[in-house]
């Protein structure tokens, strides 16, 4: 039973064969039922009008026989219709009940009776008796069943013919074609070139084209080979390439593994990030986020990193104090669990770029901010008011009195030291969180964040003025007396807009200098002031 299972895994003429005649036995079993089923009815019907005829051969001689009550006539009926042998019981009976004739044969098996009415001779619509018929239903099976079987045997011999046929063809002309081509096939080496010859007879028909097609594949398999020798060639020079620049170049170049660890890095990323050159990725990986603290990516964005050919950059800070750098790191993902990344020294640009930025916003007389500096901090107290709104925030305008007259008698450069010095002043009494700037001339602005007591600001208010009040020497000679009109609005208490604020600041600022100057106001509401 093995060895058959095992030639019909690997004979593909025995597997069709058999898938054939298994086919022609499913298709042939139902065409034989049907074909049985129609010829065992059309014999049955035939049988039942056989026995129809006879009643109308009959039906002259009855009627007289029933007009006349003769039961020797209607016997004689009887007896012969009772000669056909697939007639196996007659009855004549009058319509009055009375049987004039009841013959049956005594051999096969009754079938359903079948009865006509028989009318007068004279007066067609009067009936006078009733023959009633009843077949021999074992002969009428037994010719149906020798029509069936001859039908049967016909067609079986025919169906087994036809899959005999069908398999011989395949086998000849598909299965042992192919047995050929296949070893042929296995004998061919076709890294040489060698090509398959088609069988004779078909070379324009489908195993012609598969031939055709498996020569092709062998022109595209010497084609593949010779170009993957040369790109093979290729590509170790553009390892033995790479490695050089990897080795060499400046930038730190590093890959990573799914989880965010250093996979491969060159000398360059250890230069810059300190790593000791025992530190082997292969046996030991570190994690980036080990390397780059605080400030760099954390573990959930180097693994759910964005699809590939989409680069994200970080800039990180390293070390403190002197010894402080910048990194620059750029990061693409390759494939799934592959990134690969450049880290650049940034920390000269880093630092030219927070110089640039601490120009921009700083006044170089003083070292206050400047305008664009204030403007810069108004709009953080502005948004950080919009989310914690019950915090409010002092904004003081400071206007020096008669400064004008300092440049005009002393010159600029004593006007300019005096604006060092109450900047020095202003400075000493503000906290770490509070802003200074240097709005332009001798025009000055606090924001005292969080501040919105007005007695606490009145307190660092009048200790400026004490402090203002001290002579300021510009040499052994010259001493120099300020005063300052300051304007104080609370943002939070007289307004929620943070511009409006500082306009109402400068409003006090100009009703301290009206009452006298050197003093302070707050801003107040019309009701207050009429009040």
């Amino acid at each position: 039973m093995a060895h058959l299972i095992e030639l019909f895994r690997t004979r593909l003429a025995l597997r069709t064969a058999a898938i054939i005649l298994l086919m022609v036995a499913l298709l042939g079993a139902g065409f034989l039922v049907l074909a049985v089923e129609i010829r065992a009815d059309s014999e049955q019907r035939a049988q039942y009008t056989r026995i129809e005829e006879l009643l109308s051969t009959v039906e002259r001689t009855t009627q007289i026989a029933c007009f006349l009550g003769d039961r020797e006539l209607a016997g004689e009926v009887a007896d012969g219709l009772l000669v056909n042998r697939i007639v196996r019981e007659v009855r004549i009976i009058r319509q009055t009940g009375d049987v004039l004739a009841d013959a049956r044969s005594e051999q096969g098996r009754t079938g359903p009776a079948i009865s006509r009415a028989v009318y007068s001779p004279f007066e067609q619509a009067q009936p006078l008796c009733r023959i009633a018929l009843i077949p021999d239903q074992q002969r009428i099976d037994d010719a149906v069943f020798e029509a069936s079987r001859f039908l049967a045997v016909a067609l079986l011999l025919q169906l087994a013919g036809v899959g005999l046929c069908v398999v011989l063809v395949v086998v000849h002309f598909v299965t042992r074609p192919i047995t050929g081509i296949s070893h042929r096939l296995s004998r061919l080496e076709a890294e040489t070139g060698h090509k398959l010859q088609a069988p004779r007879g078909n070379q324009h028909d489908e195993i012609g084209q598969l031939v055709a097609s498996v020569n092709a594949m062998i022109d595209h398999l010497v084609s593949s080979l010779s170009e993957e020798r040369r790109l093979r060639l290729e590509r170790e020079v553009e390892e033995r390439r790479y490695r050089t620049i990897f080795d060499s170049v400046e930038a730190g170049i590093f890959e990573l593994d799914g989880e965010g660890r250093i996979v491969v890095a060159n000398p360059a990323f250890r230069r810059l990030f300190r790593l000791a050159e025992e530190c082997d990725p292969v046996r030991r990986r570190v994690a980036l986020t080990e390397l780059a603290g605080d400030g760099g990516p954390s573990i959930e964005e180097l693994v759910h990193h964005s699809e590939p050919g989409r680069a994200r950059q970080w800039e990180l800070a390293l070390g403190s104090g002197t010894l402080r750098r910048w990194i620059s790191i750029l990061l693409n993902r390759l494939e799934e669990g592959r990134l690969q990344g450049v880290a650049h020294d940034i920390t000269e640009r880093k630092m030219a770029t927070d110089a640039a930025e601490r120009l921009a916003i700083t006044d170089p007389l003083t070292g206050l901010g400047n305008r664009l500096g204030m403007e810069r901090r108004l709009a953080v107290i502005a948004r950080h008011h919009r989310l914690y709104p019950e915090r409010p925030h002092a904004l003081v305008v400071l206007d020096f009195d008669h400064f004008k007259h300092v440049n005009d008698t002393w010159g600029h450069q004593a006007g300019d030291r005096v604006l060092e010095h109450v900047a020095a002043l202003l400075t000493t009494l503000v906290g770490q969180r509070d802003y200074l700037a240097r709005q332009g001339g001798d025009e000055f602005v606090m924001v005292l964040e969080g501040q919105g007591q007005r007695d606490q600001v009145a307190a660092l208010l009048a200790r400026f003025i004490e402090l203002l009040a001290d002579p300021i020497e510009l040499d052994e000679e010259v001493r120099i007396r300020m005063g300052a009109s300051i304007g104080v609005a609370i943002l939070g208490l007289d307004t929620e807009d943070v511009q409006e604020a500082l306009h109402f600041a400068d409003q006090a600022m100009y009703r301290a200098k009206r009452a006298g100057r050197n003093n302070w106001r707050f801003h107040q509401t019309t009701s207050e002031l009429s009040g």
